[in-house]
């Protein structure tokens, strides 16, 4: 019996504490926990632009210069003919042109002198005539005295020219040189078809001649 009493006194106990709880909930007079409230501005945050990454740039390529050695050229003498196959009497020696055109001669003694009778064209100047020197006629020589420039001039006789034999004909493109003698200089000659015949000292001096042009140095 005494422990359905007390039973009892414990469930109305705690039935009061509940209609208590839910009395201050509709009165207000229970203090509700406060709400913290933040009342600072919020802080501006200020971000630098990335600054752009610069455009990428390949650079130059390398190049590396081959140095080859030039090749060296040497350019050949040109060909020579042998003296003594056009030697008569010493120092003189004659030769024609392939031709047939020209006569000529190289005489070496106490000057150097070349020289060639032929087929002058008709434009080369007049001269004084041999033995005449008030007349004026068309040329039969065109000669060089080493060291003196060359010249057209009428000779009575044929100076160039071989007596006592045929002279031997001096083929294109090769070089009749035959040094000097006493104080003069050597002289040289050859024979182009498509020029004529040249004669030069070794100073410059010299002439080339066909039946067609001339040239006096």
């Amino acid at each position: 019996m005494n422990r359905l009493r007390a039973y009892g006194a414990a469930v109305a106990a705690a039935s009061f504490l509940v209609l208590a709880g839910c009395g201050s909930d509709v009165d207000g007079s229970a203090t509700a926990p406060l709400a913290t409230v933040d009342t600072d501005p919020p802080s501006v945050v200020r971000t630098t632009p990335a600054t752009p990454p610069s455009p990428m740039t390949s650079a130059a390529p390398t190049t590396t210069a081959s140095t080859t050695p030039a090749k060296s050229t040497t350019s050949s003498p040109p060909p020579t003919a042998d003296p003594s196959q056009y030697e008569s009497t010493a120092g003189f020696f004659y030769f024609t042109s392939p031709s047939g055109k020209f006569e000529c001669a190289i005489v070496v003694t106490e000057t150097s002198i070349a020289g060639c009778h032929g087929e002058f064209p008709r434009s080369v100047p007049r001269v004084a005539g041999s033995g005449a020197p008030e007349s004026s006629v068309a040329p039969n020589t065109v000669e060089i005295t080493a060291g003196s420039p060359a010249r057209f001039l009428s000779s009575g006789d044929p100076r160039f020219h071989r007596f006592d034999g045929p002279a031997k004909q001096l083929p294109y493109g090769l070089t009749l040189a035959i040094p000097g003698s006493g104080r003069s200089n050597g002289l040289e000659c050859r024979v182009e078809e498509s020029s004529g015949v040249t004669c030069l000292d070794q100073v410059g001096h010299g002439f080339t001649v066909s039946d067609k042009v001339f040239e006096l140095k």
